[in-house]
């Protein structure tokens, strides 16, 4: 009686899927689709100097942002460093390895950064 019924089931699954040629609520997501697509290729293209009014404050919010947090990990450290015991100092030792690869990182990233725009825009103007 279950095989029966399984079978049933999948006659059925596969009468519904073969009923019709178009799924109509799919070709109408095609269609929204389409026209977003077209609207987009008829706006205009955003600007090389209007991207960099829009990203250069945001940039450098973050590096604020970042030095800020690294001078307050720094003086936390720093403070740690001068009360702690001697295998205390080890353990803090190693954490500030890890803060100087962050503010090269960060700074680094910055400066590399500002090289491949000044390179790119006098290989380009």
């Amino acid at each position: 009686m279950k095989k029966i019924k399984k079978v049933l089931y999948i006659i059925i699954l596969i009468a519904i899927i073969f009923s019709s040629n178009q799924v109509f609520a799919l070709q109408n997501i095609k269609d929204a689709g389409d026209d977003f697509i077209s609207q987009g290729s008829t706006s205009s293209v955003i600007t090389t100097e209007e991207a960099w009014d829009i990203l250069r404050p945001i940039g450098q919010v973050l590096v604020a942002i970042a030095s800020v947090v690294l001078v307050i990990a720094y003086m936390y450290l720093g403070i740690q460093y001068m009360i702690t015991d001697p295998q205390g100092k080890a353990n803090i030792k190693q954490k500030l390895i890890g803060l100087v690869i962050a503010t090269v990182l960060i700074y680094g990233a910055t400066g590399l950064f500002a090289i491949i725009i000044n390179l790119g825009n006098s290989i380009f103007a």
